[in-house]
This record gives structure tokens, C-alpha cells and sequence, in this order.
């Protein structure tokens, strides 16, 4: 199932004038709008979004902060191809549970079994899904 992005009208947040996104000042920037998007994601998709986005590395003791958990997913589902996502939630689900990786066509990146169970633990506990 691919994840459904659900856009609801509304007014934008505070403007805010001259600020990057570490809210440090910054001349001539553009002015920035607050803009909230739901967005609802599988077990599959919240491990691959956790395991496989460039650039996202929860540690290990992160894995157990739910704040850190729910901050790594909004950070990495602004950063996915979508399309991509589809295929890694099937690859990480398959791994998850020990099954056969169907799609063999493409190539999948690595990951340590032991870091992918703890990633799908904390998915559960903080989500409340599970593969």
C-alpha cells in the first residue's frame, strides 16, 4: 500500500522573516511559512524510512528516546522519493521477518539484522504498528 499524504485547508503558521532553518538571521533569505502535512506510513515504510534515509543515523540509545524516534521519521519523510519508499518498506519488511526478498532486480542496501529488529521495536512502541 502506498502512503497517503492528506492535505487539509488551512491557515499557514507565522511568517517569519529572515531566518534559515536553525532560525539563525540570514540577509535577503526568503520569507518562510510554517506549513503542517500529515502523512500516513505502513510498518514497513516507518522501518525503511528509519533504516535506509541518507544522511538520518539514530544511535542506538536514540532507538529509545520516542522523541528522537518521531523526529528521525518526520526528518526522513521529508527527504524520500516516494516511489523509492515502496520498494525498501517490502525489502525492510522481508528482512524483518525473515522471509525471502522477492524483488532481486534491484539493489538494496545493507543493514545489520540486530540494528533492523531494534528500529522495528522502537517503531512498534512509538507508532503502535507492526509488521
Amino acid at each position: 500500500m502506498m502512503p497517503e499524504i492528506v492535505s487539509h485547508p488551512s491557515t499557514a503558521g507565522r511568517i517569519v522573516d529572515n531566518l534559515d532553518v536553525f532560525g539563525e538571521p540570514e540577509q535577503g533569505a526568503p520569507t518562510r511559512v510554517t506549513v503542517q502535512v500529515r502523512a500516513c506510513f505502513s510498518f514497513g515504510e516507518l522501518l525503511a524510512l528509519l533504516v535506509f534515509t541518507p544522511a538520518l543515523n539514530l544511535l542506538w540509545e536514540e532507538l529509545d528516546d520516542d522523541e528522537a524516534v518521531q523526529w528521525g521519521v518526520q526528518f526522513a519523510a521529508l527527504t524520500v522519493d516516494i516511489t523509492d519508499l515502496h520498494y525498501l518498506a517490502a525489502y525492510a519488511t522481508a528482512l524483518y521477518q525473515g522471509a525471502e526478498v522477492l524483488d532481486t532486480r534491484r539493489a538494496y542496501p545493507a543493514v545489520e539484522s540486530e540494528y533492523l529488529a531494534a528500529v522495528g521495536r522502537a517503531v512498534t512502541r512509538v507508532f503502535g504498528v507492526a509488521a
